[in-house]
């Protein structure tokens, strides 16, 4: 099995093949293994960022499933950004941290939406579901929105992307 920490899971990296399938993006920041230390943390997507991440450095196949809990968030929310009251990066941090702080299911997140990311923002790494279970999770519940969700918010984004004209 490939195992690989993507380190920058995020709605903006996903794209849809021509079956409306999604496909992950951007491997620019991945890295191969179970567990990863950065020693330095310059352009990474803090707003993502599990809370070990924040505070270590460490990366791995958990921070990875607390950025799926950011962009579930992000799908939901028609791509609002994640802490969007919060203009300092270092506020970000100092409050996840610190404080405690998650992001709150989205108004029109199925409520079997809402405890599956809920679970992806479990404070200890141990503890958060592993993608596997995610799966597994995915496939015993019925009433997700998340798919149809993801596929209208991309689609939606191509579209305005592409109505945009040249050179804005």
């Amino acid at each position: 099995m490939l195992r690989v920490i993507h380190r920058d899971l995020a709605a903006r990296n996903c794209l849809l093949d021509k079956h409306d399938n999604c496909k992950i993006s951007d491997f620019g920041l991945s890295l191969y293994g179970k567990l990863h230390k950065e020693n330095k943390m310059l352009k990474v997507p803090v707003r993502w960022l599990a809370p070990e991440t924040l505070a270590t450095g460490m990366y791995s196949s958990k921070t990875d499933v607390w950025s799926f809990g950011v962009l579930m968030f992000e799908v939901f929310s028609n791509g609002e950004t994640p802490y969007k009251d919060i203009k300092q990066l270092k506020l970000v941090r100092k409050m996840v941290l610190r404080e405690g702080l998650r992001l709150k299911p989205p108004e029109d997140m199925t409520s079997e939406d809402a405890v599956i990311m809920t679970a992806c923002f479990e404070t200890e790494p141990q503890n958060r579901m592993s993608f596997k279970e995610l799966k597994a999770k995915y496939k015993e519940t019925t009433n997700t929105g998340l798919i149809p969700r993801l596929t209208q918010w991309i689609q939606n984004r191509n579209s305005i992307e592409d109505s945009a004209p040249v050179g804005s």
